[in-house]
């Protein structure tokens, strides 16, 4: 037994929705260092937008869904998948992560639930966006195999500068190897 108290990983429902938003706002709010004004504009325009109606905007159709990880009751991660435009691309959005929770694991277990997900609705690949002062969701997705395809700057400088990175993940289906003895005899 690893000794680290279980948290649970289940599919969004409405209930969750307060706390969902607190943990996003918090989460990006406590990186933001001397792009606060920025990260707090960014945060305000993705609660009034796709966070707004979860259900609609990731759970309406076959190809997304929204998760949260809990705790006792309490919201301590969540994570999105939606479909791109392109066809086998889907789209990991909005991970967050509480800061007490950082490092026991709660992020690996919402990408392996993203991934497994995404194989079981044919997809073939994930991308991802997030930014430069998030740098341990940097480090977590790149010890997950997420490869960097592009960096972007976002706003406008000095106040505003920020490094969008692009991520992707390709997906292969799991297959059971069989080992076999190279000497028959």
């Amino acid at each position: 037994m690893s000794g680290q108290p279980a948290f649970n990983i289940r599919e969004f429902v409405p209930q969750d929705l307060e706390q969902v938003h607190e943990l996003f706002a918090n989460g990006l709010i406590e990186f933001a260092g001397e792009n606060g004004h920025g990260v707090r504009r960014y945060v305000d325009s993705a609660l009034k937008e796709d966070k707004k109606d979860i259900p609609t905007q990731y759970q309406a159709h076959f190809g997304g869904n929204f998760w949260v990880a809990e705790f006792l009751d309490v919201l301590i991660g969540h994570v999105g998948i939606q479909p791109t435009d392109k066809e086998g691309e889907a789209e990991l959005r909005r991970m967050s992560v509480s800061s007490h929770w950082r490092r026991r694991g709660v992020g690996r277990c919402l990408l392996r639930t993203t991934e497994n997900f995404c194989r079981s609705r044919g997809y073939s690949r994930i991308v991802l966006s997030t930014v430069d002062f998030l740098k341990p969701a940097l480090a977590m997705y790149r010890n997950n195999d997420y490869i960097l395809v592009k960096v972007e700057s976002y706003g406008v400088p000095p106040v505003d500068k920020i490094n969008v990175h692009h991520l992707v993940k390709e997906l292969y289906p799991i297959t059971l190897r069989i080992r076999r003895n190279p000497d028959p005899w």
